[in-house]
């Protein structure tokens, strides 16, 4: 049975989503770690496959302002250092928003803030047949792509998706279903009026916008596995 390591705070952004049938469906016996509790570099060590989720954090500054979480700085250090360890190790990781973000910064690349937190659904520029679909994007926060890293998708406002060896990083969500989406918008205390639209639209689409992100997964799984 492959396992998986799922790497996230305790809220916001913390849900499987579509990811959780998926991984069920290829027998994963999933392990969640809390990046709160500052975790060791070797903790995903017998996963057969990391995923790192989304964040209220931020890599575009060092954590350590006072209204800050006091634990923010060294967590985020530590994921970096996860991050690294994998990747050295050539072994499967899928990053998603934050975890994208995290994976370029652990590769060299930058992470910086834009000047408005992009609330949309878009269909990125991709020669990933299964990449080519409407995803939920919910940041503030971009990536670049890091030396040596292959450009996935990109729009017009951010680089959406990179693969280095085994390792994809993505800015969007395309874990998200319309229970964990309103979850988050809902976490981030944002008024009802602003995100209800997203959850109709994803509400509209609920059977296709599964099928896509399982494909996408199936499309990853096949080209990082052993």
């Amino acid at each position: 049975m492959p396992t998986a390591a799922v790497i996230a705070n305790p809220k916001v952004g913390a849900e499987l989503g579509h990811l959780g049938p998926w991984l069920a469906a290829h027998d994963f016996a999933v392990t969640r770690l809390v990046r709160d509790e500052i975790l060791p570099v070797t903790a995903a060590d017998d996963a057969d496959l990391v995923i790192i989720l989304g964040s209220v954090w931020t890599m575009t500054r060092t954590m350590d302002a006072p209204t800050d979480p006091p634990h923010a700085a060294a967590a985020i250090a530590a994921e970096v250092a996860l991050a690294q360890h994998r990747v050295a190790q050539d072994r499967p990781l899928l990053g998603l928003c934050f975890g994208g973000q995290l994976l370029s910064k652990a590769l060299g690349g930058e992470v910086t803030q834009q000047d408005r937190t992009v609330i949309a659904w878009e269909t990125p520029d991709t020669d990933i047949p299964e990449m080519r679909a409407p995803w939920m994007l919910l940041h503030q926060d971009r990536f670049t792509l890091p030396d040596n890293a292959e450009l996935l998708a990109e729009a017009g406002h951010a680089t959406l998706g990179f693969r280095y060896g085994r390792a994809w990083g993505l800015q969007f969500h395309a874990e998200v279903d319309a229970h964990g989406l309103q979850g988050m918008f809902e976490d981030l205390q944002m008024p009802q009026w602003q995100w209800q639209q997203y959850i109709d639209a994803l509400d509209a689409r609920t059977d296709e916008n599964r099928f896509q992100a399982h494909a996408l997964f199936d499309t990853f799984w096949s080209e990082v596995r052993a």
